[in-house]
């Protein structure tokens, strides 16, 4: 068996069929103990009972990110105590080596316990946080590891206030509700986990246990997310052809914001104060779900290279997050039509409204922005816009135009669905792994002939995309509206977002070339009047541009740096008309075999 094909294995749970050698038998076995006894502290004191020690120096590190959060987020920052003794309680000296890793000389001791204490107040769904009424855990800003040594199997027992529980992507041992075993320090750390008091639900799909997990105050019906939680699973089980885990746990947590991260065997999301019994705010959590479900999957096993295995100790690039979130984001939304929990695809004409009014894509590609996520994508600042492409977005354009084209080269016959079984295929049974280079050729494998002039030009490259091309593969004309334009356009466009701060209005972003832009006007100004008339908040400044049409000229004066400026603006019209998506007169069967593979359709 080859490294990867091993590799994969050992990474999707399989039993791998090589031998292990007598150095792997002999690596340490490190087990934890987490205690939280005033959880209002806020603190975790985690022990490292780690056995099979050689005796000499042993070093301890701590992962300075999650995957499936594309920052380093330097989780050792929340270390407050370190200590090390000997199993029969010498202490040990012990000194850091680099900002997250502890050397422990170890005296010819074989047995080796590490104490270190965790603060983690503020609720989050990308760490581990304790407060009175229960905790999150998040692994990698948890667990510290013995350096070269994260295959070995593992477990971490919770030692918690009378009342409290632990639940999470692994069901904790039947014979200790407080233990959990893990199979690796890998699968442990990707394990989405809650102590305390929180509400829970169990159920089977296709046989498989499922648990939803949820903290904090709210006023779900479980019964109803564990059924569209079945539609969503047994929507995508078809797809791929079968589920690849053995439990999974939907956690949702209501005392943090949004968003949400995947895990191997579970998934974690944070909703906030979310009224379940909302039917928009029902649509925003089955879309979320479907999102970190579909990951399962894409990211999870289905992997790039620098994925295998994850080094938890600094950035792991690959080209492929537009793959690995966009084509996600794209599958989401058709995973809860094809299950009827959603009534509509969306409208493609909303990609193209987005694409034209974002001057990133112009600079960046969608590969370029995903090697540099971990500069950028956590890190956007007032001109990322303009500079910087969205992966997620991106990546979900480039699977419609996907679908598009190879509907078109096979009659319709074939889809993106094709090409993405095909990539698992390969990942289960070969141990593949993609980056960029490889989904193209997984792509030409499955649908015959090159897809290079696509992937050099719209994920590697910057080129402007002809979507009325790739539309009318369809049968449907994108055309101008030209009535709803000339109504928009009949108000000036200035360019720029504001947000009330401190009593007055302020200059958030700039749009490129627009006419703040040409104009002078800057982040950070503080907006005092426009044409003379006086602006106190966003009411005041919308009132006095709603008169203004295109090429009028109107003075700006502005707080900059502590002192008024004043600007003449001509403002100007939105760098795109709005567009409409219209049925061709006459399409032809291959169009109609297109299209009904695009959205949908009987």
């Amino acid at each position: 068996m080859n490294p990867l094909v091993l590799l994969s294995a050992i990474a999707l749970g399989a039993a791998p069929t090589a031998t292990v050698d007598s150095h792997a038998a002999a690596a340490p076995t490190v087990n934890y103990i987490v205690t939280v006894s005033q959880p209002h502290t806020h603190i975790f004191n985690v022990k490292m009972e780690i056995a099979g020690v050689d005796g000499s120096q042993i070093d301890i590190s701590m992962p300075v990110w999650t995957p499936g959060s594309y920052l380093v987020r330097e989780y050792e920052r929340h270390v407050t105590k370190f200590a090390a003794a000997s199993g029969d309680g010498g202490q040990l000296a012990w000194h850091k080596i680099d900002k997250n890793t502890w050397r422990v000389d170890a005296a010819g001791a074989t047995r080796v316990v590490v104490e270190y204490e965790i603060y983690g107040r503020a609720p989050g769904i990308r760490w581990s946080f304790v407060y009175a009424e229960g905790g999150h855990i998040l692994g990698p800003s948890l667990f510290m590891h013995v350096v070269g040594q994260t295959d070995q199997p593992t477990s971490a027992r919770f030692e918690l206030p009378e009342g409290w529980r632990v639940d999470g992507g692994i069901a904790p041992a039947e014979n200790d509700p407080f233990l959990i075993v893990a199979k690796s320090y890998h699968q442990l750390i990707d394990t989405p986990m809650l102590i305390g008091h929180f509400s829970d639900y169990a159920f089977e799909v296709e046989g498989i246990p499922h648990v939803i997990l949820i903290l904090g105050e709210h006023n779900a019906d479980l019964e109803q997310l564990s059924d569209d939680f079945t539609k969503i699973v047994e929507t995508t089980s078809k797809m791929l052809g079968g589920l690849p885990y053995e439990r999974y746990a939907l956690v949702y947590m209501t005392v943090t914001g949004g968003g949400g991260i995947e895990h191997a065997n579970g998934t974690t999301i944070g909703l906030g104060q979310i009224d379940f019994q909302n039917p928009g705010s029902i649509g925003g959590i089955r879309s979320v779900t479907s999102h970190e479900f579909f990951h399962t999957w894409n990211v999870k096993r289905i992997q790039p290279p620098a994925f295998r295995p994850y080094n938890y100790e600094e950035e792991n690039y690959t080209d492929a997050l537009w793959f690995y979130e966009g084509f996600t984001s794209y599958y989401g939304g058709r995973i809860l039509y094809e299950a009827g929990l959603s009534e509509t695809l969306g409208d493609p004409v909303d990609l193209v409204a987005r694409y034209k009014s974002s001057p990133g894509h112009r600079n960046q590609s969608p590969a370029d922005a995903s090697f540099n996520a971990w500069i950028h994508y956590y890190r956007g600042d007032e001109s990322s816009d303009n500079y910087r492409t969205d992966y997620y977005f991106m990546g979900s354009v480039i699977a419609n135009l996907l679908e598009l084209k190879i509907a078109d080269r096979t009659d319709g016959e074939k889809g993106l669905d094709d090409v993405m079984r095909f990539i698992w295929q390969e990942t289960r049974d070969e141990g593949a792994a993609f980056d960029a280079a490889a989904i193209r050729a997984a792509t030409e494998e499955v649908i015959g002939g090159s897809f290079k002039e696509f992937f050099d030009s719209y994920v590697f490259g910057t080129e402007d995309i002809p979507f009325a091309e790739f539309f009318q593969l369809a049968g449907y004309d994108l055309v101008v509206d030209e009535d709803a334009t000339t109504t928009r356009d009949r108000r000036g466009f200035l360019g720029v977002v504001t947000r009330e701060s401190n009593g007055g209005l302020r200059i958030v972003q700039v749009v490129k070339e627009s006419a703040a832009w040409s104009g002078g006007l800057n982040y950070g100004d503080v907006i005092v009047s426009v044409g003379g008339v006086p602006v106190t908040g966003s009411q005041s400044f919308t009132a006095a541009l709603a008169p203004l049409g295109p090429g009028q000229k109107v003075q700006f004066v502005v707080s900059r740096l502590g002192r008024n400026e004043t600007f003449d603006v001509t403002l100007g019209n939105r760098p795109a008309p709005v567009y409409k998506m219209m049925e061709t007169a006459n399409p032809t069967a291959r169009q109609l075999a297109v299209r009904r593979r695009w959205r949908m359709e009987p």
